[in-house]
């Protein structure tokens, strides 16, 4: 408040001073909200196009830097904080084919998205058993 004899311009003055720190304050929370880094988020399908949860990725690239994670319940998965360049997103889940996906661009904050179908594995084991004389071994074929 003005004392009586205080210009009017010293009360305008204390509100242009305020108002240009309110404007710096902001403008550095959205500069600090602003990030450097990238984030690749994608999803884990089968061939049908159902949802793979728990599915490993493993994210990488040429400098070293490898990351792991699961995919979720969903089958969805985000890998942040990744700094800009080329990654390859490897996949494995239980009953399926491993995938391997090279290329992935990573921009500064910027999300790549990536589904990633994994082919279903076969994995069957045929035991044979021999009869002799009219009676069950009960020995697999090779071990006889």
């Amino acid at each position: 408040m003005l004392q009586k004899g205080e210009p009017m311009t010293k009360k305008l003055n204390l509100t242009h001073s305020a108002l240009r720190a309110m404007l710096l304050l902001s403008l550095a929370a959205s500069a600090l909200a602003q990030s450097a880094n990238g984030t690749i988020r994608g999803q884990v399908l089968d061939p049908s196009g159902a949802l793979i949860p728990r599915a490993q990725i493993t994210v990488s690239n040429t400098a070293g830097f490898t990351r792991t994670v699961k995919s979720g319940p969903t089958g969805t998965f985000m890998m942040p904080n990744l700094a800009p360049g080329i990654y390859s997103v490897s996949v494995d889940a239980t009953g399926f084919t491993p995938s391997l996906q090279g290329g992935i661009q990573v921009a500064s904050d910027k999300i790549a998205r990536e589904n990633i179908k994994l082919g279903i594995s076969v994995n069957e084991v045929i035991e044979v058993f021999a009869t002799v004389g009219g009676s069950r071994t009960g020995k697999p074929l090779n071990s006889l």
